[in-house]
């Protein structure tokens, strides 16, 4: 009898998701800096980000006290988001604002006939959410105080938290002036057509008008506590106080240093160097894709090294890495994850240990193999214009900071816009 054995390759391992994620193991230490440069708004831009997920808990609580079958809050805040970005979408079709998420979706809907509750509250229409954007800000722990609790279905409203929900629940909407919560009750368990309701509706939802009462209350928490992020976000408000986002490196450093607060501007340089290490390995990361994608079976590291381009971006890279260590070092931040990759691009002795280092952070996307770089199970060509970032899971790229290289410091001059607004748009 035959004893001859068969090897076989290994298959690749399950992937959670088809979407290919590539954050170079540096997630924490974005989260980090984002938080540490405008603490506690998540990736909020404008007030109704804030006041749609509020609403929905505040209806939640109300259905469930009045014994009806209540859909989870989460169903509620994506429904409403939908029915709000969807009227915004088909009032202004040609110019639609940069504010609404769902526009593919609303766009299919040629009949313009979805506006029932039960299907705007789906993921067709919601994949990526405001509500997403906004629950990190909407806590008590890490956020402005709206709402207690972790997780968004489980969120308790703070008193602030429901006098935001009521200013926008108690907004007059048709022709009988009722409350905008009546309506939407109504809406939630299978009733109204919001097709054929007057503006008012519109107003009453839109992500680009908010009330007086709103804006006063968000006001109030981003500029008005008592706490240390508070008062890291006034000192920031007050240089970013005109209409045109200004120049970070020319105008906001230099300016909060002027008044004093050496410390912050330091720490939004480091922050800035940390993007800056960031982009400088999607750029060696475009190269290496660029140069596996013709070799089948794999380039050989020794091959790699003589490529002119790939060369270039790691030197590049290796450069940031060596800024950001010593714009970290004079912010006196520590950061271990951000730390130790510094650490190690300038460890590193030569090109085929930065190519080693580097696939090593894109294990979905290449991999190592016999002294070769090899395609990865979610392997592409990343092209030179786009971002890394478009490819994540649950990242928009309408908000002022698409390009995450702010640090959320043009969400937060938006915001501070539209806080600042009186009378609406």
């Amino acid at each position: 009898m035959s004893t001859t054995s068969y090897w076989f390759s290994p298959a690749p391992s399950k992937l959670d998701s088809s979407r290919l994620s590539l954050d170079f193991g540096l997630r924490a230490a974005d989260l980090f800096f984002r938080e540490l440069v405008v603490p506690e708004i998540g990736r909020i831009w404008f007030v109704r980000q804030l006041s749609w997920p509020l609403a929905a808990l505040a209806l939640h609580e109300e259905l469930r006290r009045q014994g009806a079958n209540s859909p989870k809050s989460t169903a509620i805040c994506h429904g409403i988001e939908s029915l709000a970005c969807k009227l915004e979408f088909f009032a202004h079709p040609e110019s639609p604002s940069d504010r609404i998420l769902g526009s593919r979706a609303f766009r299919r809907d040629k009949t313009e006939a979805v506006w029932n509750f039960s299907q705007l509250s789906q993921p067709h229409y919601v994949r990526n959410t405001h509500r997403q954007a906004a629950t990190r800000a909407l806590r008590s722990a890490g956020g402005l105080g709206f709402a207690a609790g972790t997780r968004f279905d489980l969120l308790e409203l703070e008193p602030v938290g429901r006098a935001l929900a009521d200013a926008f629940l108690e907004q007059r909407v048709g022709r009988g002036g009722g409350s905008l919560r009546r309506w939407l009750t109504d809406w939630l368990q299978g009733g109204q057509d919001p097709h054929r309701q007057p503006d008012s509706l519109l107003k009453a939802l839109s992500p680009t008008y908010s009330t007086p009462e709103e804006k006063d209350l968000v006001r109030s928490r981003l500029l008005g506590t008592s706490s240390e992020a508070c008062e890291k976000r006034k000192k920031l408000a007050h240089v970013l106080n005109s209409a045109e986002f200004p120049d970070i490196e020319k105008f906001v450093v230099p300016n909060l240093k002027s008044e004093g607060h050496g410390q912050q501007a330091d720490e939004i340089v480091a922050a800035r160097a940390f993007g800056a290490i960031l982009d400088r390995a999607r750029d060696a990361t475009i190269a290496l894709t660029q140069a596996v994608e013709p070799e089948r079976g794999g380039a050989l590291i020794t091959q790699l090294t003589r490529c002119a381009s790939l060369r270039k971006a790691l030197g590049r890279l290796r450069v940031a890495a060596e800024s950001f260590r010593s714009k970290a070092g004079a912010a006196k931040i520590h950061e271990s994850t951000s730390e130790a990759f510094g650490d190690a691009l300038t460890a590193a002795h030569n090109d085929a240990e930065a190519i080693s280092l580097l696939v090593g952070r894109v294990g979905e996307l290449l991999a190592l193999a016999d002294g070769s770089v090899i395609r990865g199970a979610l392997f592409r060509v990343v092209d030179a214009s786009e971002s890394l970032e478009e490819f994540e899971e649950g990242v928009t790229t309408i908000e002022p900071d698409y390009t995450g290289r702010t640090f959320r410091i043009a969400n937060f001059h938006t915001l501070l816009r539209d806080v600042a607004q009186r009378g609406g748009k």
